[in-house]
Protein backbone atom coordinates (compact mmCIF):
# COMPACT_ATOMS: atom_id res chain seq x y z
CA UNK A 1 0.00 0.00 0.00
CA UNK A 2 1.32 3.48 -1.07
CA UNK A 3 0.09 6.49 0.77
CA UNK A 4 0.10 9.41 -1.36
CA UNK A 5 -0.79 9.88 -4.95
CA UNK A 6 2.07 12.81 -5.56
CA UNK A 7 5.09 12.34 -8.04
CA UNK A 8 7.02 10.07 -5.65
CA UNK A 9 3.70 7.57 -4.76
CA UNK A 10 2.68 7.43 -8.41
CA UNK A 11 6.18 6.84 -9.75
CA UNK A 12 6.62 4.10 -6.90
CA UNK A 13 3.25 2.62 -7.78
CA UNK A 14 4.38 2.90 -11.49
CA UNK A 15 7.49 0.32 -11.26
CA UNK A 16 5.80 -2.07 -8.71
CA UNK A 17 2.70 -2.02 -11.37
CA UNK A 18 5.17 -2.69 -14.58
CA UNK A 19 6.61 -5.17 -12.41
CA UNK A 20 3.21 -6.92 -11.33
CA UNK A 21 3.30 -6.46 -7.95
CA UNK A 22 -0.66 -5.59 -6.76
CA UNK A 23 -0.43 -2.17 -5.45
CA UNK A 24 -3.24 0.37 -3.60
CA UNK A 25 -2.81 4.09 -3.46
CA UNK A 26 -4.34 5.82 -0.94
CA UNK A 27 -4.52 9.47 -1.58
CA UNK A 28 -6.79 12.06 0.74
CA UNK A 29 -7.08 14.60 -2.57
CA UNK A 30 -9.68 13.40 -5.15
CA UNK A 31 -7.44 15.29 -7.79
CA UNK A 32 -3.96 15.90 -8.80
CA UNK A 33 -1.94 18.91 -7.34
CA UNK A 34 -3.06 22.81 -8.48
CA UNK A 35 -0.23 23.74 -6.28
CA UNK A 36 2.79 23.96 -8.86
CA UNK A 37 5.82 23.29 -5.63
CA UNK A 38 8.19 21.42 -8.16
CA UNK A 39 9.28 22.22 -11.82
CA UNK A 40 12.00 20.44 -12.97
CA UNK A 41 12.45 16.67 -13.73
CA UNK A 42 16.06 16.61 -13.64
CA UNK A 43 18.10 14.45 -16.04
CA UNK A 44 17.77 11.01 -13.80
CA UNK A 45 14.52 10.86 -13.29
CA UNK A 46 13.26 11.41 -16.93
CA UNK A 47 15.97 8.24 -17.11
CA UNK A 48 13.94 6.48 -14.50
CA UNK A 49 10.45 7.90 -16.75
CA UNK A 50 12.63 6.83 -20.13
CA UNK A 51 12.61 3.27 -18.20
CA UNK A 52 8.78 2.94 -17.78
CA UNK A 53 8.31 4.04 -21.40
CA UNK A 54 6.85 7.59 -20.69
CA UNK A 55 9.49 9.79 -20.84
CA UNK A 56 8.94 11.67 -23.95
CA UNK A 57 5.30 11.79 -23.11
CA UNK A 58 6.41 13.82 -20.31
CA UNK A 59 8.97 16.18 -22.49
CA UNK A 60 5.80 16.66 -24.72
CA UNK A 61 4.11 18.58 -21.58
CA UNK A 62 4.72 21.78 -19.49
CA UNK A 63 5.80 24.40 -21.60
CA UNK A 64 5.22 24.74 -25.75
CA UNK A 65 7.60 22.73 -27.98
CA UNK A 66 9.11 25.97 -28.89
CA UNK A 67 10.05 27.60 -25.86
CA UNK A 68 13.47 27.98 -24.25
CA UNK A 69 13.76 27.05 -21.00
CA UNK A 70 16.43 29.68 -20.09
CA UNK A 71 17.61 30.66 -16.80
CA UNK A 72 17.66 34.50 -16.32
CA UNK A 73 18.92 36.74 -13.48
CA UNK A 74 16.89 40.49 -13.16
CA UNK A 75 16.26 43.22 -11.15
CA UNK A 76 12.80 42.29 -12.16
CA UNK A 77 11.17 40.84 -15.58
CA UNK A 78 10.87 43.82 -17.04
CA UNK A 79 13.75 45.89 -15.26
CA UNK A 80 17.47 44.99 -16.10
CA UNK A 81 19.14 41.73 -16.77
CA UNK A 82 21.72 40.78 -15.47
CA UNK A 83 22.74 36.81 -16.99
CA UNK A 84 21.13 34.69 -18.13
CA UNK A 85 21.73 30.68 -18.53
CA UNK A 86 20.50 29.38 -21.96
CA UNK A 87 18.89 26.08 -22.28
CA UNK A 88 16.71 24.71 -25.32
CA UNK A 89 13.20 24.17 -25.71
CA UNK A 90 11.52 20.59 -26.02
CA UNK A 91 11.35 20.45 -29.67
CA UNK A 92 15.18 21.27 -29.73
CA UNK A 93 15.87 18.25 -27.23
CA UNK A 94 14.01 15.90 -29.69
CA UNK A 95 15.25 16.83 -32.64
CA UNK A 96 18.55 16.46 -31.24
CA UNK A 97 20.08 20.13 -31.60
CA UNK A 98 20.14 20.88 -27.96
CA UNK A 99 23.48 22.37 -27.84
CA UNK A 100 23.71 21.96 -23.65
CA UNK A 101 23.65 18.21 -24.78
CA UNK A 102 27.15 17.64 -25.17
CA UNK A 103 27.65 18.51 -21.52
CA UNK A 104 25.62 16.38 -20.25
CA UNK A 105 26.21 12.56 -20.45
CA UNK A 106 22.61 11.01 -20.39
CA UNK A 107 20.51 10.11 -23.46
CA UNK A 108 17.40 11.92 -21.29
CA UNK A 109 18.38 15.93 -20.59
CA UNK A 110 16.55 17.49 -17.54
CA UNK A 111 12.75 18.72 -18.55
CA UNK A 112 10.91 22.46 -17.17
CA UNK A 113 7.81 20.48 -16.45
CA UNK A 114 5.75 21.82 -13.71
CA UNK A 115 4.05 19.22 -10.98
CA UNK A 116 0.53 20.50 -12.12
CA UNK A 117 1.33 18.92 -15.69
CA UNK A 118 3.39 16.11 -14.43
CA UNK A 119 1.17 14.25 -11.88
CA UNK A 120 -1.60 13.64 -14.73
CA UNK A 121 0.54 12.43 -17.03
CA UNK A 122 1.41 9.32 -14.41
CA UNK A 123 -2.56 9.12 -12.96
CA UNK A 124 -3.24 8.28 -16.84
CA UNK A 125 -0.07 5.77 -17.00
CA UNK A 126 -1.41 4.41 -13.36
CA UNK A 127 -4.73 3.59 -14.46
CA UNK A 128 -3.35 1.43 -17.19
CA UNK A 129 -1.83 -1.26 -15.10
CA UNK A 130 -4.33 -3.83 -14.17
CA UNK A 131 -2.71 -4.84 -10.68
CA UNK A 132 -2.72 -0.71 -9.56
CA UNK A 133 -5.93 0.92 -7.77
CA UNK A 134 -5.43 3.84 -6.66
CA UNK A 135 -8.56 5.25 -4.39
CA UNK A 136 -8.88 8.83 -4.01
CA UNK A 137 -11.06 10.81 -0.96
CA UNK A 138 -9.26 8.62 1.91
CA UNK A 139 -7.84 10.42 4.63
CA UNK A 140 -5.16 7.67 6.25
CA UNK A 141 -4.98 8.88 10.31
CA UNK A 142 -2.76 5.44 11.28
CA UNK A 143 -1.31 2.53 10.79
CA UNK A 144 -0.29 -0.63 12.26
CA UNK A 145 1.99 -3.61 11.62
CA UNK A 146 2.39 -7.14 12.76
CA UNK A 147 4.41 -9.92 11.99
CA UNK A 148 2.04 -10.76 8.75
CA UNK A 149 1.31 -7.44 7.34
CA UNK A 150 0.25 -3.71 8.16
CA UNK A 151 -3.42 -2.32 8.72
CA UNK A 152 -4.11 1.09 7.48
CA UNK A 153 -6.89 3.19 9.05
CA UNK A 154 -8.30 6.04 7.18
CA UNK A 155 -11.79 7.92 6.28
CA UNK A 156 -13.33 8.46 3.70
CA UNK A 157 -13.57 12.60 2.87
CA UNK A 158 -16.86 12.39 1.16
CA UNK A 159 -18.74 9.84 3.22
CA UNK A 160 -17.17 10.60 6.65
CA UNK A 161 -17.10 6.51 6.61
CA UNK A 162 -14.03 4.83 8.05
CA UNK A 163 -11.85 3.06 6.15
CA UNK A 164 -9.46 0.11 6.98
CA UNK A 165 -6.88 -1.76 4.58
CA UNK A 166 -4.52 -4.18 4.81
CA UNK A 167 -1.47 -5.44 3.12
CA UNK A 168 1.97 -6.71 3.33
CA UNK A 169 3.63 -3.00 2.98
CA UNK A 170 3.03 0.32 3.98
CA UNK A 171 5.03 2.86 2.00
CA UNK A 172 4.17 6.85 3.22
CA UNK A 173 4.62 9.07 0.28
CA UNK A 174 2.08 11.40 2.00
CA UNK A 175 4.92 14.43 2.41
CA UNK A 176 6.19 16.68 5.36
CA UNK A 177 3.56 16.31 7.72
CA UNK A 178 3.56 11.94 7.02
CA UNK A 179 1.16 9.63 9.23
CA UNK A 180 2.80 6.76 8.24
CA UNK A 181 6.02 8.30 9.91
CA UNK A 182 4.43 8.99 12.74
CA UNK A 183 3.12 5.63 13.00
CA UNK A 184 6.35 4.00 12.50
CA UNK A 185 8.04 6.13 15.28
CA UNK A 186 10.54 8.04 12.99
CA UNK A 187 11.43 11.33 13.43
CA UNK A 188 13.02 14.14 11.37
CA UNK A 189 16.64 15.71 12.49
CA UNK A 190 17.97 18.43 10.88
CA UNK A 191 18.02 21.95 10.68
CA UNK A 192 14.51 23.48 11.16
CA UNK A 193 14.99 26.91 9.25
CA UNK A 194 17.30 27.39 6.55
CA UNK A 195 17.34 31.08 5.34
CA UNK A 196 14.60 33.52 4.41
CA UNK A 197 10.71 32.04 5.29
CA UNK A 198 8.95 32.19 1.81
CA UNK A 199 5.57 33.27 -0.10
CA UNK A 200 4.52 31.06 -3.08
CA UNK A 201 2.20 33.21 -5.11
CA UNK A 202 0.51 30.91 -7.81
CA UNK A 203 -1.58 33.28 -10.33
CA UNK A 204 -2.70 33.78 -14.20
CA UNK A 205 -2.49 36.79 -15.94
CA UNK A 206 -3.05 37.26 -19.80
CA UNK A 207 -1.60 40.72 -19.76
CA UNK A 208 2.05 39.88 -18.59
CA UNK A 209 4.40 39.10 -21.25
CA UNK A 210 8.34 38.48 -21.39
CA UNK A 211 10.35 41.42 -22.42
CA UNK A 212 12.79 40.79 -25.16
CA UNK A 213 13.16 38.45 -28.53
CA UNK A 214 13.92 35.46 -26.20
CA UNK A 215 11.50 34.05 -23.21
CA UNK A 216 13.35 33.16 -20.09
CA UNK A 217 11.88 29.95 -17.74
CA UNK A 218 13.29 30.90 -14.87
CA UNK A 219 13.81 34.33 -13.53
CA UNK A 220 15.94 34.91 -10.19
CA UNK A 221 14.48 38.95 -9.29
CA UNK A 222 15.59 41.44 -6.97
CA UNK A 223 13.68 44.21 -5.57
CA UNK A 224 13.73 46.52 -2.90
CA UNK A 225 11.18 44.64 -0.19
CA UNK A 226 11.50 41.47 -1.56
CA UNK A 227 14.05 38.95 -4.03
CA UNK A 228 12.69 35.55 -5.02
CA UNK A 229 12.69 33.31 -8.09
CA UNK A 230 9.89 33.58 -10.76
CA UNK A 231 8.87 30.64 -13.09
CA UNK A 232 6.32 30.31 -16.61
CA UNK A 233 4.45 27.44 -16.00
CA UNK A 234 2.28 27.18 -19.60
CA UNK A 235 4.59 29.34 -21.58
CA UNK A 236 1.27 31.53 -21.85
CA UNK A 237 -0.35 32.70 -18.94
CA UNK A 238 -0.02 30.70 -15.97
CA UNK A 239 2.79 31.46 -13.59
CA UNK A 240 4.19 30.94 -10.27
CA UNK A 241 6.74 33.59 -8.00
CA UNK A 242 8.20 32.48 -5.04
CA UNK A 243 9.45 35.74 -2.87
CA UNK A 244 11.97 35.99 0.13
CA UNK A 245 10.33 37.36 3.52
CA UNK A 246 13.02 38.68 5.44
CA UNK A 247 13.46 39.08 9.07
CA UNK A 248 11.55 41.76 10.57
CA UNK A 249 8.71 41.04 8.30
CA UNK A 250 5.09 38.79 9.45
CA UNK A 251 4.94 36.18 6.98
CA UNK A 252 1.37 35.89 8.26
CA UNK A 253 0.70 39.44 6.75
CA UNK A 254 3.23 39.99 3.76
CA UNK A 255 1.86 41.45 0.52
CA UNK A 256 1.54 38.97 -2.04
CA UNK A 257 0.85 41.97 -4.74
CA UNK A 258 4.20 43.87 -3.61
CA UNK A 259 6.37 40.57 -4.25
CA UNK A 260 4.60 40.34 -7.52
CA UNK A 261 4.69 43.66 -8.67
CA UNK A 262 8.50 44.00 -7.44
CA UNK A 263 9.15 40.85 -9.45
CA UNK A 264 7.64 42.08 -12.46
CA UNK A 265 8.45 45.66 -12.16
CA UNK A 266 4.69 46.69 -13.08
CA UNK A 267 1.35 46.48 -12.41
CA UNK A 268 -0.38 43.83 -14.56
CA UNK A 269 -3.76 42.37 -14.40
CA UNK A 270 -3.98 38.90 -12.70
CA UNK A 271 -5.68 36.42 -10.71
CA UNK A 272 -4.46 34.87 -7.91
CA UNK A 273 -5.17 31.11 -7.49
CA UNK A 274 -3.39 30.59 -4.73
CA UNK A 275 -0.51 31.65 -1.87
CA UNK A 276 1.37 29.69 0.07
CA UNK A 277 3.24 30.73 3.04
CA UNK A 278 6.04 28.35 4.59
CA UNK A 279 9.72 28.23 5.99
CA UNK A 280 12.40 26.29 4.35
CA UNK A 281 13.77 23.19 6.10
CA UNK A 282 16.36 20.66 5.84
CA UNK A 283 14.97 17.77 7.77
CA UNK A 284 15.80 14.14 7.60
CA UNK A 285 13.83 11.06 9.55
CA UNK A 286 16.18 8.93 11.42
CA UNK A 287 15.12 6.06 9.63
CA UNK A 288 13.24 5.16 6.16
CA UNK A 289 12.27 2.16 7.70
CA UNK A 290 10.53 0.59 10.82
CA UNK A 291 9.92 -3.37 9.95
CA UNK A 292 7.01 -3.32 7.15
CA UNK A 293 6.74 0.33 7.15
CA UNK A 294 8.93 2.46 4.77
CA UNK A 295 9.30 6.17 3.94
CA UNK A 296 10.18 7.52 0.42
CA UNK A 297 9.94 11.47 -0.73
CA UNK A 298 8.94 14.30 1.44
CA UNK A 299 7.53 11.99 4.26
CA UNK A 300 11.52 11.00 4.76
CA UNK A 301 13.59 14.46 3.69
CA UNK A 302 12.15 17.47 3.13
CA UNK A 303 14.35 20.83 2.21
CA UNK A 304 14.32 24.14 0.71
CA UNK A 305 12.84 24.22 -3.53
CA UNK A 306 16.52 24.93 -4.79
CA UNK A 307 18.26 23.00 -7.27
CA UNK A 308 15.23 20.73 -8.36
CA UNK A 309 16.66 18.45 -6.07
CA UNK A 310 13.56 17.27 -3.82
CA UNK A 311 10.74 15.58 -6.13
CA UNK A 312 13.74 13.79 -7.75
CA UNK A 313 15.10 12.46 -4.95
CA UNK A 314 11.92 10.83 -4.17
CA UNK A 315 11.64 9.64 -7.79
CA UNK A 316 14.94 7.91 -7.09
CA UNK A 317 13.48 6.92 -3.45
CA UNK A 318 10.91 5.21 -5.23
CA UNK A 319 12.77 3.50 -7.82
CA UNK A 320 15.44 2.33 -5.22
CA UNK A 321 12.48 0.83 -3.26
CA UNK A 322 10.26 -0.17 -5.76
CA UNK A 323 12.52 -3.12 -7.36
CA UNK A 324 13.30 -4.55 -3.98
CA UNK A 325 9.59 -4.69 -3.09
CA UNK A 326 9.21 -6.60 -6.17
CA UNK A 327 11.92 -8.81 -4.89
CA UNK A 328 10.18 -9.73 -2.11
CA UNK A 329 7.00 -10.01 -3.79
CA UNK A 330 8.64 -11.82 -6.65
CA UNK A 331 10.28 -14.85 -3.90
CA UNK A 332 14.19 -13.58 -5.05
CA UNK A 333 15.05 -11.03 -2.10
CA UNK A 334 14.57 -11.10 1.36
CA UNK A 335 13.19 -8.17 3.72
CA UNK A 336 16.77 -7.34 4.40
CA UNK A 337 17.06 -5.67 1.33
CA UNK A 338 15.03 -2.78 2.68
CA UNK A 339 18.04 -2.29 5.11
CA UNK A 340 19.67 -1.75 2.22
CA UNK A 341 17.22 0.99 1.05
CA UNK A 342 17.21 2.60 4.31
CA UNK A 343 21.06 2.87 4.39
CA UNK A 344 21.71 3.71 0.38
CA UNK A 345 19.15 6.75 0.47
CA UNK A 346 19.21 7.96 3.63
CA UNK A 347 22.75 9.27 3.14
CA UNK A 348 21.73 10.15 -0.16
CA UNK A 349 19.41 12.42 1.31
CA UNK A 350 21.16 13.69 3.90
CA UNK A 351 23.98 14.79 1.10
CA UNK A 352 21.46 16.07 -1.38
CA UNK A 353 19.87 18.34 1.41
CA UNK A 354 22.81 20.09 2.11
CA UNK A 355 23.72 20.65 -1.24
CA UNK A 356 20.40 22.35 -2.01
CA UNK A 357 20.83 24.47 1.32
CA UNK A 358 23.91 25.78 -0.10
CA UNK A 359 22.33 27.06 -3.36
CA UNK A 360 21.14 30.52 -2.41
CA UNK A 361 24.09 31.22 -0.15
CA UNK A 362 26.40 32.40 -2.97
CA UNK A 363 23.80 34.31 -4.53
CA UNK A 364 22.23 36.30 -2.27
CA UNK A 365 24.98 38.91 -1.57
CA UNK A 366 25.95 39.27 -5.08
CA UNK A 367 22.07 41.03 -5.84
CA UNK A 368 21.61 42.59 -2.12
CA UNK A 369 23.23 46.29 -3.27
CA UNK A 370 20.38 48.44 -4.31
CA UNK A 371 22.55 50.45 -6.43
CA UNK A 372 22.01 47.59 -9.33
CA UNK A 373 18.60 48.89 -9.62
CA UNK A 374 19.21 52.21 -10.50
CA UNK A 375 19.65 53.64 -13.86
CA UNK A 376 22.95 55.24 -13.28
CA UNK A 377 26.59 54.74 -15.09
CA UNK A 378 27.38 53.07 -11.02
CA UNK A 379 24.31 50.35 -11.58
CA UNK A 380 25.35 49.62 -14.81
CA UNK A 381 28.51 49.00 -14.18
CA UNK A 382 27.55 46.97 -11.12
CA UNK A 383 25.07 45.24 -13.36
CA UNK A 384 27.90 43.94 -15.69
CA UNK A 385 30.02 42.72 -12.87
CA UNK A 386 27.54 41.08 -10.74
CA UNK A 387 26.27 39.32 -14.08
CA UNK A 388 29.89 38.14 -14.88
CA UNK A 389 29.90 36.85 -11.15
CA UNK A 390 26.83 34.95 -11.11
CA UNK A 391 28.08 33.36 -14.67
CA UNK A 392 31.19 32.21 -12.48
CA UNK A 393 29.14 30.76 -9.70
CA UNK A 394 25.99 29.82 -10.13
CA UNK A 395 26.87 27.76 -13.78
CA UNK A 396 26.60 23.98 -10.98
CA UNK A 397 23.26 24.86 -10.31
CA UNK A 398 22.09 24.79 -13.63
CA UNK A 399 24.72 22.22 -14.37
CA UNK A 400 24.09 19.76 -11.41
CA UNK A 401 25.67 16.73 -13.00
CA UNK A 402 27.20 15.52 -9.76
CA UNK A 403 24.18 15.75 -8.09
CA UNK A 404 21.98 14.53 -10.68
CA UNK A 405 24.27 11.80 -12.36
CA UNK A 406 26.97 10.87 -9.44
CA UNK A 407 25.42 9.41 -6.64
CA UNK A 408 27.65 5.93 -5.99
CA UNK A 409 26.68 3.99 -3.39
CA UNK A 410 29.51 2.35 -1.25
CA UNK A 411 29.95 0.34 1.55
CA UNK A 412 26.74 -0.74 1.49
CA UNK A 413 25.92 -4.90 1.60
CA UNK A 414 23.82 -4.07 -1.98
CA UNK A 415 26.62 -3.32 -3.30
CA UNK A 416 29.50 -5.95 -4.03
CA UNK A 417 32.75 -3.49 -3.73
CA UNK A 418 34.79 -5.86 -1.43
CA UNK A 419 34.40 -8.08 -4.44
CA UNK A 420 36.76 -6.60 -6.39
CA UNK A 421 39.90 -4.91 -4.38
CA UNK A 422 40.85 -2.14 -5.22
CA UNK A 423 38.19 -0.88 -6.86
CA UNK A 424 38.00 3.03 -5.31
CA UNK A 425 41.52 3.25 -6.35
CA UNK A 426 41.41 1.79 -9.89
CA UNK A 427 40.25 5.42 -10.74
CA UNK A 428 41.85 7.69 -8.04
CA UNK A 429 38.96 8.16 -5.85
CA UNK A 430 38.75 7.34 -1.73
CA UNK A 431 39.27 4.24 -0.55
CA UNK A 432 35.62 2.52 0.23
CA UNK A 433 37.02 0.37 2.99
CA UNK A 434 35.88 3.56 5.31
CA UNK A 435 32.27 2.19 4.86
CA UNK A 436 30.79 5.02 3.05
CA UNK A 437 27.17 4.62 2.15
CA UNK A 438 27.21 6.95 -0.25
CA UNK A 439 30.04 8.48 -2.69
CA UNK A 440 29.57 10.58 -5.21
CA UNK A 441 31.74 10.47 -8.49
CA UNK A 442 31.05 13.82 -9.13
CA UNK A 443 29.99 15.23 -5.32
CA UNK A 444 31.70 13.36 -2.58
CA UNK A 445 28.80 12.44 0.12
CA UNK A 446 30.26 10.63 3.15
CA UNK A 447 28.74 9.52 6.28
CA UNK A 448 30.19 9.57 9.71
CA UNK A 449 29.58 7.72 12.79
CA UNK A 450 26.09 9.75 13.62
CA UNK A 451 25.00 8.33 10.30
CA UNK A 452 24.95 11.84 8.36
CA UNK A 453 25.91 13.14 5.26
CA UNK A 454 28.07 15.56 3.75
CA UNK A 455 28.33 17.24 0.08
CA UNK A 456 32.02 19.01 -0.49
CA UNK A 457 30.67 22.40 -1.52
CA UNK A 458 30.71 23.72 -5.10
CA UNK A 459 31.30 19.63 -6.70
CA UNK A 460 27.61 19.46 -7.24
CA UNK A 461 28.56 20.17 -11.10
CA UNK A 462 31.06 17.83 -11.52
CA UNK A 463 30.42 14.18 -12.61
CA UNK A 464 33.06 11.36 -13.22
CA UNK A 465 31.26 8.23 -15.13
CA UNK A 466 32.18 5.08 -14.03
CA UNK A 467 31.62 1.28 -13.94
CA UNK A 468 32.72 0.96 -9.78
CA UNK A 469 30.58 -0.64 -8.19
CA UNK A 470 27.76 1.59 -6.75
CA UNK A 471 28.21 4.12 -9.50
CA UNK A 472 25.56 5.37 -11.70
CA UNK A 473 25.81 2.76 -14.85
CA UNK A 474 27.09 5.05 -17.88
CA UNK A 475 25.18 6.06 -20.71
CA UNK A 476 26.50 5.00 -23.80
CA UNK A 477 25.48 5.20 -27.29
CA UNK A 478 26.03 2.57 -30.01
CA UNK A 479 26.78 2.50 -33.16
CA UNK A 480 23.20 1.84 -34.88
CA UNK A 481 21.85 5.24 -32.39
CA UNK A 482 20.68 2.56 -29.62
CA UNK A 483 20.97 3.24 -26.16
CA UNK A 484 22.68 0.62 -23.87
CA UNK A 485 19.71 1.75 -21.03
CA UNK A 486 17.39 0.26 -23.67
CA UNK A 487 19.05 -2.69 -23.76
CA UNK A 488 18.87 -3.47 -20.02
CA UNK A 489 16.52 -6.22 -18.90
CA UNK A 490 14.03 -5.62 -16.08
CA UNK A 491 16.23 -6.95 -12.86
CA UNK A 492 19.20 -7.51 -12.54
CA UNK A 493 21.38 -7.26 -16.18
CA UNK A 494 24.75 -9.42 -16.98
CA UNK A 495 26.60 -6.68 -19.67
CA UNK A 496 29.40 -8.21 -21.37
CA UNK A 497 31.67 -5.32 -23.01
CA UNK A 498 33.23 -7.16 -26.35
CA UNK A 499 32.46 -10.76 -28.03
CA UNK A 500 35.59 -11.81 -26.36
CA UNK A 501 34.74 -10.70 -22.72
CA UNK A 502 34.09 -13.25 -20.14
CA UNK A 503 30.73 -15.40 -20.59
CA UNK A 504 29.96 -14.85 -17.18
CA UNK A 505 28.65 -18.57 -16.81
CA UNK A 506 28.97 -18.83 -13.03
CA UNK A 507 26.66 -15.88 -12.48
CA UNK A 508 24.03 -17.22 -14.79
CA UNK A 509 24.56 -20.90 -13.49
CA UNK A 510 23.93 -19.17 -9.89
CA UNK A 511 21.48 -17.02 -10.58
CA UNK A 512 19.12 -19.74 -12.39
CA UNK A 513 19.88 -21.86 -9.09
CA UNK A 514 19.09 -19.06 -6.89
CA UNK A 515 15.77 -17.93 -8.40
CA UNK A 516 17.34 -14.43 -9.93
CA UNK A 517 16.17 -13.39 -12.97
CA UNK A 518 19.06 -12.07 -15.25
CA UNK A 519 19.35 -11.11 -18.48
CA UNK A 520 22.71 -10.98 -20.25
CA UNK A 521 23.55 -8.39 -22.74
CA UNK A 522 26.57 -8.38 -25.00
CA UNK A 523 27.70 -5.13 -25.99
CA UNK A 524 30.15 -4.39 -29.36
CA UNK A 525 33.61 -3.83 -28.30
CA UNK A 526 33.61 -0.42 -29.12
CA UNK A 527 31.46 0.01 -25.58
CA UNK A 528 35.01 -0.15 -24.00
CA UNK A 529 34.96 3.62 -24.07
CA UNK A 530 31.98 3.54 -21.43
CA UNK A 531 32.53 0.60 -19.67
CA UNK A 532 36.37 -0.25 -18.37
CA UNK A 533 35.56 -3.69 -17.19
CA UNK A 534 34.29 -6.46 -19.27
CA UNK A 535 31.70 -7.61 -17.13
CA UNK A 536 29.23 -5.11 -15.55
CA UNK A 537 26.58 -6.38 -13.33
CA UNK A 538 23.32 -3.56 -13.08
CA UNK A 539 21.00 -3.28 -10.72
CA UNK A 540 17.30 -2.47 -11.52
CA UNK A 541 17.86 1.08 -10.24
CA UNK A 542 20.50 1.27 -12.75
CA UNK A 543 23.10 1.41 -10.69
CA UNK A 544 26.39 -0.98 -10.60
CA UNK A 545 26.47 -3.86 -8.57
CA UNK A 546 29.54 -5.45 -9.55
CA UNK A 547 32.09 -5.29 -11.88
CA UNK A 548 35.17 -7.23 -12.72
CA UNK A 549 37.64 -8.58 -15.59
CA UNK A 550 36.64 -12.35 -15.02
CA UNK A 551 33.14 -13.64 -13.42
CA UNK A 552 33.58 -13.50 -9.71
CA UNK A 553 35.12 -16.41 -7.72
CA UNK A 554 31.90 -17.28 -5.97
CA UNK A 555 29.03 -16.26 -8.11
CA UNK A 556 26.33 -17.73 -6.01
CA UNK A 557 27.63 -16.04 -2.61
CA UNK A 558 27.82 -12.95 -4.67
CA UNK A 559 23.85 -12.59 -5.68
CA UNK A 560 23.07 -14.21 -2.60
CA UNK A 561 24.34 -11.15 -0.65
CA UNK A 562 23.15 -8.74 -3.38
CA UNK A 563 19.80 -9.97 -2.89
CA UNK A 564 19.84 -10.30 0.73
CA UNK A 565 19.20 -13.86 0.90
CA UNK A 566 21.35 -16.58 3.44
CA UNK A 567 24.36 -18.32 2.33
CA UNK A 568 23.27 -20.86 -0.30
CA UNK A 569 24.44 -24.32 0.72
CA UNK A 570 26.57 -24.50 -2.57
CA UNK A 571 28.75 -20.94 -3.53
Amino acid sequence: MVVGAGPVGMTLALDLGSRGVPVVVLEQSLHTTGNPRCNTTNARSMEYFRRLGIADRIRRAGLPGDHPTDAVYTTSIHGHELTRFRFSSSDEVFAGTAPEAADWPTPELQHRISQIYLEPILADELARLPSVRVQRGIRVTGCTQDADGVTVHGTDTTTGEPVVRTGAYVIGCDGGASTVRRAMGARFEGDPRVGDRRMSIHFRSTELTMPGPRPGWWYWWHGEHHRGAFMQLDGRSEYVCHARVPDGQDLDTADPELALREAIGRDVEHEVLGVVRWTPRRLIADTFRTGRMLLAGDAAHIWVNLGGFGMNAGIADAIGLGWRLAALHHGWGSPALLDHYDLERRSVGTATSRAAASIGNYIEDALADPVLRTDTPAGAALRARTGARLQEIDRQQWYSTGIQLGTRYTGSPGIADDDHPGTDTDTGGPAAAAGDPTRNTGTTASTGADGTGRTAPGAMGSYLPGVEPGARLPHHRLADGGVVFDRLGPDLTLLRIGPDAPAGHGLVDAAAELGVPLTVVTLPAEAARSYSRPLVLVRPDMHVAWSGSAGPDRPAALLARLCAREQPVRA
